[in-house]
């Protein structure tokens, strides 16, 4: 139960099949899950404060108003890419920019954005005089708004040409009138050499802000409605979280894989850990990353659907394949994995909500890994005779082999493929011992496995894995990043660019609401291509983080709650122990596998030839023998 002198911190991660959520006090943590809402995703984030409300004991008005921070990641930039459902977009560009655009491949995110090109874009040629090029400049406006368009998105290359387009717009357009039909000029986002990744940055950022603007001033006014008098931190694919009014939208996009690598970031310095590897094995797919001495490997240049993009963001390589992954049998007679997915509706066939196809978490049921008697994520009834009847038909039938012996099929492909590139990944960097770190709702599943696959031994299993994105969003801090491409050697120009940016920085970061006093300013200046420097300037302030806490347990070993038949390796059932996850504290002796460790929201296998163990900060350690 929480006090009145608990601090308290809500942190939050949307997934496709389930919202996750962290509550901590700074000296207990809890989980908690509640499904998606695609529909509309407040509904899930109001079910989860309900739900942090019940945990802590309690009304939600007071939680609200005590909470000194909430981060929170949401798929809805995600969606709105996915399912091309942002704005028509009309672009206004250089004529010697064209080519660029017109090169664009058929099916790519910019293609797409500005089909057909003869509505969406127009060229125009400044002369630099405002009298003069205000006719053209404001023909081409009227054009683009004439063919639909719904947002503008200027992009020129020359020396304050997009101030003088801003001049020019402005001047005919009244600012409420624009208001109503933004313009995004994309020195306002970054200063990039390269006028490709420059377009699609604007395009792209233009597209998603829209319903994420609405969505997310949506999602702060229900929650001050209810009690917070905090403001909403929106976290970011960088691992940076901004509010709500300074969010930059297309940093908002895949979010939620970074908070997970954030949280291996944690482990490693709080382990000094190395070399470190982290999978998030969700409902549609698995996420892995590496990490060396602490530091997250970062892109300089993001991308999207293979659109490099001018902003950099963490190195996650995505990997098809999760609980909702669906297995068949090609006319070839081969097993394929995905890349099709039940996703959270209708979901794997033993959810009972419609779902008819195999899926990797029909076979874990099938395999008895998961109890038939429990609530999957511990909301969820789950039906075995539906999961069978699903391997059975689309997987064992087409490949003439049990059910049994399908469903292992099923798993051992997912394991398999995922620990490949693990295993390449590792020797690419140093070859040298490495921790993997497990979660999502899926992880501990099939870590150990994978593990073997990849050549490692040794797996920490965090003890808020099926949540961990939204763990390692917890150790997530306000940061801003600004940059300005000058002339190498010309120092007036890069202390005149560090000035300016250090400018923006500190009104943001007072718009963020900090005091100077508690903001980090850092200078940086690195090579940009050519005779170029890249003058960086980064200000972050802190926000409270997650604590790793110890914890006093009783030391009499565990003793299984039940035991039940598993198929191991497909050939024969096995008699396991299952162990409640309750049970299993820091200080027991070690659990020899085959066994599975079964929680409310996760369950970990222990496959035989491993061990199990807590450890005093409540995370547990699987460990191959031998």
């Amino acid at each position: 139960m929480s006090t009145t002198a608990d601090r308290i911190t809500i942190d939050i991660d949307t997934g496709g099949t389930f919202t996750d959520g962290v509550i901590s006090t700074g000296s207990e943590t809890w989980p908690i899950k509640v499904l998606t809402t695609p529909h509309d995703l407040t509904i899930a984030l109001r079910e989860l404060i309900e739900e942090a409300a019940v945990r802590l004991q309690i009304d939600e008005a007071e939680l609200l108003h005590r909470v000194e921070s909430i981060r929170y990641s949401t798929t809805l930039g995600t969606n709105t890419i996915i399912e091309r459902s942002g704005p028509r977009l009309g672009l206004l560009i250089a004529e010697d920019a064209l080519p660029t655009v017109a090169a664009a491949p058929a099916g790519s995110l910019v293609a797409d954005l500005l089909e057909p090109l003869d509505w969406n874009v127009r060229t125009v040629a400044l002369s630099g005089d405002d009298e003069q090029d205000a006719e053209p400049v404001l023909r081409a406006v009227e054009e683009l708004l004439e063919g639909g368009a719904e947002r503008l998105v200027v992009v020129l290359g020359e020396d304050g040409a997009e101030d003088q387009v801003r001049r020019i717009v402005f001047s005919e357009y009244p600012r409420h009138i624009l208001g109503a039909l933004p313009v995004l000029f994309s020195g306002e986002l970054a200063d990039d050499v390269d006028l490709g990744r420059r377009i699609a940055t604007s395009l792209l950022n233009a597209y998603l802000h829209p319903q994420l603007e609405t969505f997310l001033y949506e999602a702060e006014s229900v929650l001050r409605s209810r009690g917070l008098h905090r403001p909403l931190f929106v976290f970011c694919n960088d691992g940076t979280t901004n509010r709500v009014a300074k969010v930059t939208a297309l940093k908002t996009h895949n979010s939620g894989p970074a908070g997970g690598v954030e949280a291996g970031a944690a482990f490693a310095r709080h382990y000094d850990v190395a070399q470190l590897a982290t999978i998030d094995i969700g409902g549609t797919s698995t996420d892995v990353a590496f990490l060396t001495d602490g530091h997250i490997e970062e892109r300089p240049r993001g991308t999207i659907e293979a659109t490099e993009f001018s902003l950099p963001m963490r190195r996650i390589d995505a990997l098809g394949g999760g609980g909702g992954t669906i297995a068949e049998v090609t006319e070839d007679g081969s097993l394929q994995l995905g890349p099709r997915s039940a996703g959270a509706a209708p979901g794997p066939a033993c959810f009972g909500f419609g779902g008819t196809e195999a899926t990797v978490t029909d076979a874990n049921l099938t395999l008895g890994i998961f109890d038939v008697a429990q609530r999957f994520a511990g909301r969820v009834a789950l039906d075995p005779q539906r999961a069978r009847r699903a391997v059975d038909e689309h997987v064992a039938g087409p490949l003439g082999v049990s059910v049994e012996q399908g469903a292992h099929r099923v798993r051992e492909a997912l394991e398999h493929r995922i620990g490949a590139h693990l295993k390449a990944g590792i020797a690419e960097r140093s070859g040298s011992d490495c921790l993997l770190v497990a979660f999502g709702g899926g992880g501990a599943v099939h870590a150990a496995r994978i593990a073997e696959h990849a050549g490692i031994d040794r797996v920490l299993v965090p003890g808020l894995a099926s949540v961990c994105s939204a763990f390692g969003i917890g150790f997530a801090d306000v940061e801003h990043r600004y940059g300005r491409i000058v002339a190498a050697g010309d120092d007036a120009s890069a202390q005149a660019a560090e000035r300016e940016l250090t400018e923006r920085a500190r009104i943001d970061m007072r718009g963020e609401g900090f005091s100077l006093d508690d903001v980090s300013f850092a200078t940086t200046q690195a090579a940009a291509g050519g005779d170029a420097v890249d003058v960086r300037v980064t200000a972050s302030a802190a926000l409270p983080h997650i604590a790793f806490t110890q914890v006093d347990r009783p030391t009499d070993p565990p003793a299984p709650a039940s035991h039940r038949d598993i198929w191991w390796d497909g050939d024969a059932a096995t008699s396991t122990p299952i162990y409640a996850a309750a049970d299993v504290d820091a200080r027991h002796a070690r659990i020899e596998g085959p066994a599975v460790v079964a929680g409310d929201i996760v369950t970990v296998c222990v496959p035989p030839g491993w061990t199990l163990q807590r450890d005093t900060y409540d995370q547990l350690f699987l460990t191959r023998e031998g």
